[in-house]
């Protein structure tokens, strides 16, 4: 292990030029002196990147790893890589990175960069975090559940003597807005120390083409477009960064971007005679990180680079040379959406913070300029002052079962920064009790165990952990990692990735003198292929089962001589596939470790193939379910009784006539709740396991998140259940009392019993 006093590193040159170096050695003392410690600055100071390195170099290393979690996966290697070059060390040794399905450090590893979700799954391991000397939770202003939490567990460090530790564990909390008062007080009244950021001015611009009747609407994406061409044509030499929501709409401004830039003439129509051509870039999450590679290498001379890239650009990532922002005021954010009853990606207004984040980000190396395609109406009337805390608008499965795991049974009165309301932390209980993870006290069962050992959302952990129990794991480990990767197929369209995916082209560069962009000839041809080519694949998993059809080329491409070569034929996305494979190892080692425990579950089934894999989606999706109630539409049974549709993506599309109840595994909202990766099943599969949705009303499960459940009031709960069950069955006996005297009942069996007896009668004189 390389001793960090003895390292010959000694930073870049580009590093001392951050605003954090002059201010690095009364960093490390105060992180030396205080066991909290808010650091704020704004993004592009070189907190990220910087402080690791110092505490490295400082010797704060030799009593554990320093470790710095990111909200997201891509933030945590890209930044990751930056600093093991910055230090003159391989990736995955002295600096390395972990991300759900991807550890790339070792036991050398000193320097740990993670996402903030692999952190709360080491504390689930390790309540005392041995292993770290430094735990530095980083972009604590986007304010993500999983650092939320991390917050509310770590606000009780583990001091000196605890649980084997030598030395009390030192934790930073690192923000880029103004909030660091609120989190100072959180921690104890813990110092603050303030880092200057932005070296230069912002010149800040309402550019009035949208406005608060636009909210619901896609005119951003065009009004980001003209934007980003006017600036490239009346500005002066500098690079753009455009800000949108998504892959697809970044996939889109993109094409619309070179249609358009093809068309100028670099001698009459720009300003600037030194910029010559524009590089077009995209950047979102799921992008190969080679490819994002890319978006930080500096542009051909007389070039102007123009980065088009979701909100990671805002926080986590900097890129350099940018000198112009063109924002276009939304993001695509998680919301819980009641109409469903789940969490659906929404496109929202942006909050004024993150406004100026966004616009923070032109002023890095020059003064710079940000457009706003909003007005000032917009800016005051549809835009919060904050983004709203992930833990006040999602979901808290996962997190509730975390907790009681980590034996934080009081969920209710647990150290949030910003208290979620009950309803969503009673609406995480009973989801764990529905999937047994936790009894009707709230103690956490042998299966709510297993199920939080697996980096999954809890119904698709439920389904794997069935397979399992039922030694046909094999069948349901490669859809489960298949669900867990970006989707597998490509389906040529407009869109700019479709056009150059054959080429894996992510670049456009025009000039005065060329036009590097590859296009396939003949999209619609292409279209036609691929849709014939998924028909195909479909067909060959029987054409009525999604999930089976994932598990078929799951197998089909891992058996083939070329896996590459089968997907580029079968119209399947090679690094997608190639991930889920990755993925499929690390769930089967998971779920081996699991199998030696004693009190596995074990059971037996008989059955085809078919039918035992959607038996086994049965009991992680039974919370999805839908019945046919009309025509092409099916409702949900969860009891919000929503009207739903398949989407035209799915294989069982058309096929609705055929279908009684179906399980989905997502949701899409657009003007109509379309429902994603769909099967048929037999209603008798979860006919015992409905009942579990309406057994508990939610408001019961108040005392259970407050750890006050009493033996009187689980008398008075099973004394209910008892009565409800026995009135249940006198109202069937009752029904079928009525039901086999009422008129219409005894014509249609006198019917049945005429047409038996003719029957009878026709065979005994054949």
């Amino acid at each position: 292990m390389t001793n960090p006093e003895e390292s010959s590193w000694t930073g870049d040159v580009e590093s001392k030029l951050l605003p954090i170096y002059q201010h690095r050695h009364k960093l490390i003392e105060a992180v030396k002196e205080n066991q909290f410690l808010v650091v704020t600055g704004e993004t592009g100071s070189g907190k990220t990147t910087q402080l690791p390195q110092y505490l490295y170099k400082a010797g704060l290393c030799r009593d554990g790893k320093i470790g710095l979690t990111q909200p997201r996966r891509v933030a945590a290697i890209t930044v990751a890589q930056r600093v093991s070059q910055e230090m003159g060390v391989s990736l995955g040794h002295q600096v390395g990175y972990q991300v759900r399905f991807d550890d790339c450090t070792t036991k050398d590893t000193l320097v740990k960069y993670m996402t903030d979700g692999c952190m709360l799954r080491e504390i689930l391991t390790d309540r005392s975090l041995r292993q770290y000397s430094v735990v530095i939770l980083d972009e604590v202003h986007e304010r993500s559940l999983n650092t939320d939490i991390l917050l509310g567990l770590l606000k009780k460090t583990p001091s000196r003597g605890c649980h084997g530790r030598t030395l009390p564990l030192k934790v930073v909390v690192m923000s880029a807005t103004l909030e660091t008062d609120k989190l100072s007080v959180f921690l104890g009244d813990c110092p603050v120390f303030a880092i200057p950021g932005r070296t230069y001015p912002v010149k800040e611009l309402f550019c009035n083409l949208i406005g608060p009747k636009e909210k619901e609407g896609s005119a951003y994406v065009k009004a980001v477009v003209k934007m980003a061409l006017d600036v490239h044509t009346n500005e002066a030499a500098g690079d753009i960064l455009v800000f949108l929501t998504g892959q697809s709409e970044i996939e889109k401004a993109c094409d619309m971007l070179f249609e358009k830039a093809e068309s100028i003439d670099y001698r009459y129509d720009v300003n600037d005679r030194t910029v010559e051509g524009l590089l077009i870039l995209p950047l979102y999450g799921s992008m190969p990180t080679d490819q994002q590679k890319q978006i930080f290498q500096p542009a051909p001379a007389g070039v102007r680079k123009c980065v088009v890239a979701t909100n990671i650009a805002a926080t986590s990532l900097t890129i350099n040379g940018v000198r112009y922002i063109v924002d276009s005021g939304f993001v695509k954010q998680l919301n819980h959406n009641s109409r469903v009853g789940l969490d659906i990606l929404d496109v929202v207004p942006i909050s004024k913070s993150e406004a100026q984040q966004r616009a923070g980000r032109a002023g890095r190396t020059s003064p710079g300029k940000c457009f706003r395609i909003y007005n000032k109406e917009f800016w005051e009337k549809c835009m919060p002052e904050y983004t709203v805390p992930e833990i006040q608008r999602t979901s808290l499965t996962s997190v509730i079962l975390t907790l009681k795991c980590l034996g934080v049974h009081d969920v209710i009165r647990f150290p949030y920064l910003d208290h979620p309301e009950e309803r969503f932390i009673l609406d995480a209980l009973k989801k764990l009790y529905q999937f047994d993870a936790i009894d009707r006290k709230g103690n956490v069962t042998t299966l709510g165990r297993l199920m939080v050992e697996f980096p999954l959302p809890p119904g698709l952990t439920r389904a794997l952990l069935k397979s399992a129990a039922l030694g046909c794991e094999e069948v349901m480990l490669p859809v489960a990692a298949m669900l867990s990767v970006e989707n597998i197929f490509i389906r040529p369209g407009c869109h700019f990735s479709n056009r150059t995916v054959i080429t894996v082209i992510t670049t456009i560069l025009i000039t005065v003198h060329t036009f590097l962009y590859f296009v396939h000839k003949g999209l619609p041809e292409k279209q036609k292929e691929a849709e014939i080519m998924h028909r195909e694949l479909a067909a060959r998993a029987g054409g009525s089962n999604d999930f089976l059809m994932l598990l078929c080329i799951f197998e089909k491409c891992r058996a083939s001589e070329n896996p590459s070569a089968w997907s580029k034929d079968h119209w399947i996305h090679w690094r997608a596939l190639k991930s889920a494979f990755s993925v499929e190892t690390q769930l089967k080692e998971i779920l081996f470790r699991l199998k030696q425990r004693k009190d596995f579950p074990q059971e037996t089934f008989k059955g085809s193939k078919s039918e035992l894999l959607r038996q086994c989606l049965c009991q992680g999706y039974f919370t999805n379910v839908a019945r046919r109630s009309f025509g092409k539409a099916f409702c949900t049974m969860d009891g919000h009784g929503s009207t739903v549709h398949i989407h035209p993506s799915s294989s069982l599309f058309g096929q609705e006539a055929q279908l009684d109840w179906i399980i989905f595994h997502d949701v899409l909202v657009t003007s109509r709740v379309y429902v994603r990766t769909v099967c048929p099943i037999r209603y008798d599969w979860v006919e015992g396991l409905l009942p579990k949705l309406h057994e508990i009303d939610v408001y019961d499960l108040s005392n259970v998140a407050r750890e006050e459940v009493t033996d009187e009031e689980m008398a008075r709960w099973e004394k209910k259940r008892v009565a409800q069950k026995q009135m249940e069955t006198n109202e069937d006996a009752s029904k079928k009392l009525e039901k086999r005297n009422d008129e219409s009942s005894i014509t249609e069996a006198r019917a049945r019993y005429l047409q038996r007896k003719q029957n009878r009668f026709q065979t005994k004189h054949s």
